[in-house]
């Protein structure tokens, strides 16, 4: 059995990390990864028999595409997965995300997740949140696994300590450190978290901001929100993968203040790496800190993340963080590949 990943994300491992999963669960089980399906892979190519599809929403509107020309593309796309369909072969859809972040091309997003929802021979999500919103918005209830998102453990380097860390990047070794890490967008919550860290007013505490920042306009917005705040330390470039310890090191625990999510890898990179986190009371969260045994919730609608940040630093975070990293050493990828090889074999008898 061949199954082809369809993927345009390359810098998130994932569908590298679940392609081997699999193979290692299921050994007659074989995979292959492309960015983009081409007709010719799609009429010359038969020994793939399932399309695994992740971001559906990168496949016709990847950087900043007018408007015209991802509509283009989504016609041209959805033709490929109708004519997939039409050879008999499946399509599996894992959800990332239901709604595009930055809020691009509405009415397109719309248009292919309804495609996507009603003609899947599968579809994948990785928490009880997602399936009841596929279920309430697209009407979908049959054929929905839920399997949850693995770890990253083993995936980057963890030989850095703490005081090594704190020295590269120039925090005192007393500070209380928040980590948010990872590619900086406005969905994020990124200037709520600022605000909330400067209202505080804690002298021996640092707000660490590291990851790359795509739009120039808002990477300007965060550097006027921080200011020359000595203590509000902004790295606005891609964290290679080998330094990624050094941010999750060097801090004392991740604070994730997203306005809206479908499913958390950042949350899985936290907990690979034994760190609680701080996250808003939606979407996955709930579900990923269980009762506050990974972290702390604070609830958006009432404003109280400025509340959360300083009752973190009474919390027991060695323990929290024991807590986060066995609860990341269960969702490992053998495991996770092994129940995708089930929905295949399924799809197929």
């Amino acid at each position: 059995m061949r199954i082809l990943y369809l993927s345009r994300v390359r810098l998130n491992p994932y569908v590298d990390l679940l392609a081997r999963g699999v193979e290692e669960a299921d050994p007659e089980i074989h995979t292959q990864q492309h960015r983009t399906l081409s007709w010719a892979r799609m009429n010359l190519d038969w020994r793939w028999r399932i399309l695994h599809l992740h971001w559906i929403e990168l496949q016709y509107n990847y950087g900043s595409v007018p408007h015209d020309k991802a509509e283009l593309d989504l016609n041209a796309f959805l033709d490929k997965l109708a004519r997939i369909r039409k050879q008999g072969r499946k399509i599996v859809y894992t959800v990332h995300n239901i709604d595009h972040h930055e809020g691009l091309h509405p009415d397109l997003n719309q248009r292919a997740n309804r495609w996507i929802f009603q003609h899947a021979d599968a579809i994948h999500v990785h928490n009880r949140f997602t399936a009841e919103q596929a279920a309430r918005r697209y009407g979908r209830t049959e054929k929905v696994f839920i399997i949850p998102h693995g770890n990253y453990i083993g995936v980057y380097p963890r030989q850095i300590p703490r005081s090594k860390a704190r020295q590269r990047l120039g925090i005192p070794e007393r500070h209380f450190v928040y980590l948010c890490l990872g590619q900086m967008r406005p969905y994020k919550g990124l200037e709520e978290l600022i605000a909330a860290f400067l209202k505080l007013d804690m002298p021996d505490a640092t707000l660490l901001l590291a990851g790359h920042i795509a739009n120039p306009d808002y990477a300007k917005k965060l550097k006027r929100l921080a200011g020359d705040h000595p203590n509000i330390r902004l790295f606005p470039s891609f964290v290679p993968p080998e330094e990624i310890q050094i941010y999750c090191h060097a801090s004392d625990i991740c604070v994730l203040p997203y306005r809206d999510a479908t499913t958390s890898g950042a949350a899985l990179l936290a907990f690979s790496f034994g760190s609680p986190i701080i996250a808003p009371a939606i979407g996955p969260f709930p579900e990923l800190l269980g009762k506050n045994e990974r972290g702390m919730l604070f609830h958006p609608r009432e404003h109280d993340l400025e509340t959360v940040l300083a009752q973190a630093r009474e919390l027991p975070l060695a323990e929290m963080g024991q807590a986060a990293r066995a609860f990341a050493e269960a969702r490992d990828w053998r495991t996770i590949g092994a129940q995708h090889a089930r929905v295949y074999r399924d799809l197929l008898r």
